[in-house]
């Protein structure tokens, strides 16, 4: 191909593939990426084509993958671009399960500086999603926006004047990363590629996507009708993603933030402090509460209109603590864990609103403590004072013994015996008092 030659296939998509290749001249590694050919012959596909090398390489950003060249050779249309060693999104998700914190703060914050510039620039990619951002091995490693084939490029920003725009009708892009208005092939602005980047985030920090089906007309649905998701009710995440995602994936667009910047400053002050401390929290799985959804009225595909019902303000109020987090999470749905060094504790959340917390039920333990320590003071004393009784008695009872019991009387003054007289048969009387009456005479 040219000055190029071609070795080994690296990725393929939907218009064209990815291959490893050599520049002869200067013996150095790229990529090249070729238009396949069941497409090469559609004059739209071949000028989006050109239109995505024109804007990757107008953007000139350090998170935008660089393009060297762009040319046709042999009906083959093909664009010439920086090799990459490293990993997409997509692939780092599967690996790992979920990003930390620190790392989806870096890339997505990285992602987000690249898309304000295309912003500025006219360009709305409209097909940002996990397989299109590449993480570059590198130290640090850092994001790098990927593939502007579906850009949407306003007319004269690339110098293009006989661009081509997107019939209104015309759905482009990966469905589960759809605005709702992009799903419903309406007019799109840059606020588009910020759901798609709430939803990316959303799925870093949690393994899956906030939407999902089986088919396209149902995800369409899910996008535009099903009630939001809230991420803290499918697993571990800062505080404050809750309300960020929210926002990001609001259907009304002038509810959403309004530009990259304010996107990235925002999940800067979510995800940073996070970063830094390692902190996580863990609440039940579910979908937003209605004081979460917003009242905007959603148009299907079908023309069904619906409404999402609740009041504006947010009753989440959470604290920032210390903890871990573990894919395939088996704490039960009401518990909050938390994790400081090495030493852990879980805590039932309630599952409705209360008005008591933390602190009355370390009254109830002290006041419980507190009884306990009464009711022995008081058994302690009951119980000395009956042995005290008891003593007493005892006491009392010797003394009477000493006064009542009488001296032995004296033994009586006896007069000296007479001499007895000798027994007729001439046996010998008793030295004591007499015979024995009890024995016989011999």
């Amino acid at each position: 191909m040219g000055r190029y030659r071609l070795e080994s296939l690296l990725r393929r998509g939907g218009m064209g593939s990815v291959w490893r290749a050599e520049h002869l001249k200067l013996k150095s590694p790229i990529a090249i990426k070729v238009l396949e050919a069941e497409v090469a012959t559609d004059p739209r596909a071949v000028q989006r084509f050109l239109r995505e090398a024109q804007a990757a390489a107008a953007l000139r950003s350090p998170n935008v993958v660089q393009i060297f060249d762009y040319g046709v050779d042999e009906e083959q249309a093909f664009i010439a671009m920086e090799m990459l060693e490293g990993e997409v999104l997509r692939e780092r998700i599967h690996r790992l399960g979920r990003l930390p914190p620190e790392e989806a703060f870096r890339f997505l914050g990285e992602v987000l500086r690249a898309i304000s510039k295309a912003h500025e620039a006219g360009i709305i990619h409209r097909d940002l999603k996990p397989d299109n951002i590449f993480i570059v091995k590198d130290e640090p490693e850092f994001a790098k926006v990927l593939d502007f084939g579906v850009a949407k490029v306003k007319r004269g920003a690339l110098g293009d004047v006989t661009g081509i725009g997107t019939q209104t009708g015309m759905m482009l892009g990966t469905p589960y990363y759809m605005s709702p208005e992009q799903a419903q092939a309406k007019e799109i602005d840059p606020r588009s590629d910020l759901w798609s980047i709430a939803v990316i985030t959303y799925e870093a920090l949690l393994g899956q996507r906030p939407f999902q089906a089986d088919s396209l007309g149902e995800i369409v649905i899910a996008i535009c009708t099903a009630p939001t998701p809230v991420p803290s009710r499918t697993g571990p995440v800062p505080p404050g993603f809750d309300e960020w995602f929210v926002r990001g994936t609001q259907r009304d667009p002038a509810r959403r933030f309004q530009s990259a910047r304010e996107m990235a400053e925002e999940l800067e002050r979510v995800l940073k402090p996070a970063a830094a401390t390692g902190t996580r929290i863990v609440t039940a799985r579910g979908v937003a509460p209605a004081s979460l959804m917003p009242h905007v009225p959603v148009h299907t595909p079908s023309g069904i209109t619906t409404r999402s019902a609740g009041p504006a303000s947010s009753p989440f109020s959470m604290k920032t603590n210390p903890g871990r987090s573990t894919p395939g999470l088996s704490t039960p749905p009401n518990d909050l864990e938390l994790t400081t060094g090495q030493r852990s504790a879980v805590t039932r959340l309630p599952s409705e609103p209360s008005t008591k917390d933390g602190s009355s039920t370390l009254l109830a333990l002290l006041l419980g403590a507190a009884a306990l320590i009464l009711i022995a003071v008081v058994a302690f004393v009951v119980g000395g004072g009956a042995r005290a009784i008891r003593r007493a008695e005892t006491a009392e009872r010797g003394a009477d013994a000493t006064v009542h019991v009488a001296a032995p009387a004296a033994a009586p003054t006896l007069p000296p015996p007479s001499p007895l007289p000798a027994a007729a048969s001439g046996a010998p009387l008793s030295p004591s008092l007499g015979a024995d009456p009890t024995r016989a005479p011999r």
